[in-house]
């Protein structure tokens, strides 16, 4: 056996260790982002992976290539679903007569300034009238001719100036080839490592809580549960968030004749994986579309139908607010809005879009491990009974709808046996009595059994 080494000296090594690992950390600064989207991945599939081992009887190591496959199926096939989409809003602002909508605007406004003329009101005992104001704004709507709105250039100017682009950026060809090889690059290594954190996440698991002194593993296993239940309840409620929110927005806006219902309840849903911001930000393009087109059916002009469509956005928020996440996120992340919103400001500042998406279960994390570090601290339980006790997460699928399925199952299964019974029933009918076998009863049949 080798002789210890000194207090010193293990100071000395732990401390150049750590600024080994801290350098290493710095060195594969631009690699790390791409890691974490590798596990989020594994992350992610990991239920898919679950159903296809146990339910559909696939091995790991089949399962997982194939579901990898098909994820990137689905991606590179994105575009090809969105493409016909934005095209047809493309037409659609091209065909648009942007001199009626600037004239009827300025109609209407002609048509409100005039309704208020000889309005007046009292307020703490002073009379105002509005025709001071309402009367400039007139006569200089009045003097001002037509105003032109912009139109879009001829086509040949159009593909001209793409011409003169494309020449122009015939010199930088090389630096986005580069770019693209660098992305292209990225990807391949992203779903790699996805597949091999899918394959052997357990096993590092398992070689971690190995590694941990054996009067902290306990804690650690338990702190570990309690961060996976964290990000596990996340997802799961933000899945299940992102689609409820597309739906509702979806019947509402086909309910108020709001065009384009279902394609701005697809970005309503999709936006809410961005706290806080993202359903302020999808309510921007249903302003704009009820503005352009109006109401399919509603008796009201396009002003009047944009502050309907706010409201009913707000509402849906609210909604949302109150009652929709402290039921869906409430078990994952109980944090206060503000807390969020916060999160989510400092996340995009410092790490991209990466860190906006990810703030709120990254926040309730952290507050995990600094609450288990205090009370390490303090000399305090780092785990109280109700978290020890903690209920499991609720399925994404309902029981009901598990039930239902083993009752038709079953009802399936019963028929069939059914109609196996019948048929051999209906052969031994046919046969003549010297082939038939002797039907016995269920004692009988039991006690032949060996």
């Amino acid at each position: 056996m080798g002789a210890e080494w000194s207090r010193t000296t293990r100071y000395i090594v732990g401390i150049g260790l750590f600024l080994f690992l801290l350098y290493l950390l710095v060195l594969s600064r631009q690699v790390i982002p791409l890691f974490i989207l590798a596990a989020l991945l594994s992350f992610l599939i990991r239920p898919v992976v679950r159903f296809a081992q146990n339910r559909l009887r696939i091995p790991k190591a089949i399962a997982v290539p194939v579901i990898y496959f098909l994820a990137v199926i689905v991606i590179a096939s994105a575009p090809l679903v969105l493409t016909p989409t934005v095209i047809t809003a493309v037409e659609f602002l091209a065909t648009l007569n942007y001199q009626q909508l600037v004239n009827n605007f300025f109609q209407w406004l002609r048509d409100t300034l005039t309704g208020l003329q000889g309005v007046g009101f009292y307020i703490l005992g002073f009379h105002i009238n509005l025709d001071s104001f309402v009367t400039p704004l007139l006569e200089g709507l009045q003097d001002s001719g037509p105003v032109i709105a912009p139109s879009l250039p001829p086509l040949s100017v159009i593909i001209n100036s793409i011409n003169s682009a494309f020449n122009f950026s015939f010199g930088i060809a090389f630096n986005v080839l580069g770019t693209v090889f660098s992305v292209s690059l990225s990807i391949l290594y992203l779903f790699i490592a996805g597949i091999y954190l899918s394959m052997d996440g357990g096993r590092l698991y398992t070689k971690f809580i190995e590694n941990v002194p054996d009067e902290m593993r306990p804690e650690i296993v338990l702190l570990l549960g309690k961060l996976e239940h964290i990000w596990d309840a996340f997802f799961r409620g933000q899945l299940t968030l992102m689609i409820l929110i597309g739906v509702i927005v979806w019947l509402g806006g086909t309910a108020l004749g709001l065009p384009g219902a279902f394609a701005l309840g697809i970005i309503a849903g999709l936006l809410e994986i961005i706290p806080s911001v993202g359903p302020i930000i999808s309510t921007l393009p249903a302003i704009i579309v009820a503005l352009l087109q109006g109401s399919y059916f509603l008796p009201v002009n396009n002003l009047t139908f944009a502050l309907i469509v706010i409201l009913f956005y707000f509402l849906v928020q609210q909604l949302e607010n109150y009652i929709v996440v402290p039921r869906v996120l409430g078990q994952a992340v109980e944090l206060h809005p503000l807390v969020v919103l916060t999160g989510v400001l400092v996340g995009a500042t410092a790490f991209g879009i990466l860190g906006a998406l990810l703030a709120s279960p990254t926040i309730a994390s952290i507050i995990a491990i600094v609450r288990y570090l205090y009370s390490k601290i303090t000399n305090q339980k780092p785990f109280i009974e109700q978290e020890l006790s903690r209920p499991p997460l609720k399925p994404l699928i309902p029981e009901w709808v598990h039930r239902l399925w083993r009752q038709m199952k079953d009802t399936v299964t019963a028929r069939i046996k059914s109609a196996r019974a019948q048929r051999n029933s209906d052969q031994q009918t046919r046969l003549p009595e010297s082939e038939k076998l002797p039907i016995q009863s269920g004692s009988e049949q039991e006690d032949d059994q060996p």
